[in-house]
């Protein structure tokens, strides 16, 4: 990535990593992990024999798998694992890729990822855990690959296993199936997953229906009554608007989501195939990834830091070293939260905060997707193209 050169890019970056920690304000740097300090409540009150879906400070909005997976087990050492595991297993996956930059500083953008991180939130691990092994596998899949039978189906039959354990969790989680469709014999994984999580939800309704009825009050209650609804369309609706019903909230977000997706992929036409180093279409499995993200109405700060990394890293694989302006962009969406901040600090605007994220994660999507929609155009051309050169000279 040089738009002014290896050692701006490098000094922006560290500019941004530097004002995203210091825009979380003192009460979030030296009180951080409320979201870790929520699961370690609920565990040991539910190893008490208390209800842990009482409202307390922060409510615990789990279902009660979390509680039986994890009450007889130290967590806390399970959750430092999974954190480093994750971290580590992220370095390793993408130590030779080329767009470690974009990645990060999409990462940063608006401080989603410093506070994502000081949440202590599992979720935002979880996606990057996940990413990485769908990068890895797409990797081990791909024609210049010497592992492309025993390495990719290792790192699906993970993938598909981590999708599964989070999405019972978290049900947003099961989107990430979605990848599978566009995957070389991933349509197996593509309908394993949602079964594993749907009979791990029919599971806690039969053996836990109590708990399960307790968690549905609470993450109702934790949604709209607290407004605890998302940061982009959904919660804006939910939060601001209040015109529609909630079902009808969560529609006119997905059709939106839905409709710039099918716009740039097509999905029912066209190959179903996704490697990282797809020539004809670069950038796409990280769109995907982003799609994949987007599809969950309540976006936190833990869910955008990866949603905007995959985006600038799709955009920044579809760009040509001459077109200066995708550069541009990469500098103009984080500069434009950092003016929001100040806005909202001095000028006490307190919703230019909300309408940053709301114009932000639609507009970044929107680009990606217009630039996956060019290419897959002039892929298509290219190819219908060359098969006419064929069939002249046969």
């Amino acid at each position: 990535m040089k738009l002014l050169g290896k050692k701006q890019d490098f000094a922006f970056l560290a500019f941004v990593a530097l004002f995203s920690v210091y825009q979380q304000g003192r009460g979030k740097l030296f009180s951080p992990f409320w979201d870790y300090k929520v699961y370690a409540y609920a565990l040991d009150q539910f190893k008490r024999g208390a209800n842990p879906y009482i409202p307390h400070g922060f409510p615990f909005v789990y279902p009660p798998i979390f509680l039986n997976l994890f009450s007889r087990v130290p967590f806390h050492w399970l959750y430092l694992a999974f954190v480093v595991a994750s971290l580590i297993y992220l370095a390793y996956s993408i130590r030779h890729a080329d767009f470690v930059v974009a990645g990060a500083l999409g990462f940063l953008t608006g401080g989603a990822g410093v506070g994502g991180i000081l949440t202590g939130n599992f979720a935002i691990f979880g996606h990057l855990l996940i990413i990485a092994l769908f990068y890895a596998a797409s990797q081990d899949g791909s024609p210049h690959s010497s592992q492309q039978s025993g390495g990719a189906t290792a790192k699906y039959c993970a993938l598909a296993f981590f999708i599964a354990l989070f999405a019972s969790i978290k049900i947003y989680f099961l989107t990430y199936a979605v990848v599978f469709f566009f995957i070389p014999k991933g349509m197996r994984y593509f309908f394993a997953v949602p079964l594993c999580v749907a009979l791990a939800t029919i599971a806690q309704l039969v053996l836990e229906p109590r708990l399960w009825t307790n968690f549905e009050t609470l993450l109702r209650w934790q949604m709209l009554a607290q407004n605890d609804s998302g940061l982009v369309l959904f919660g804006i609706l939910e939060q601001h608007v209040r015109a529609l019903s909630t079902l009808e909230d969560i529609l006119l977000y997905e059709a939106v989501v839905v409709a710039l997706f099918v716009y740039a992929v097509n999905p029912l036409r066209g190959r179903r195939l996704m490697v990282a180093e797809n020539a004809s279409v670069p950038g796409r499995l990280f769109y995907i990834l982003a799609f994949c993200l987007a599809l969950n109405p309540r976006m936190k700060e833990y869910d955008i830091a990866p949603f905007f990394a995959c985006c600038y890293v799709s955009l920044f694989q579809s760009s040509k070293e001459e077109n200066r302006m995708d550069r541009v962009f990469f500098y103009a969406v984080p500069l434009a939260f950092i003016a929001a901040w100040i806005i909202v600090k001095f000028g006490h605007v307190y919703y230019a905060l909300d309408v940053s994220w709301f114009i932000a994660v639609y507009f970044v999507f929107f680009v990606v997707s217009l630039r996956q929609r060019t290419l897959r155009v002039s892929a298509r051309a290219g190819a219908r193209h060359m098969n006419g050169d064929a069939a002249a000279t046969g």
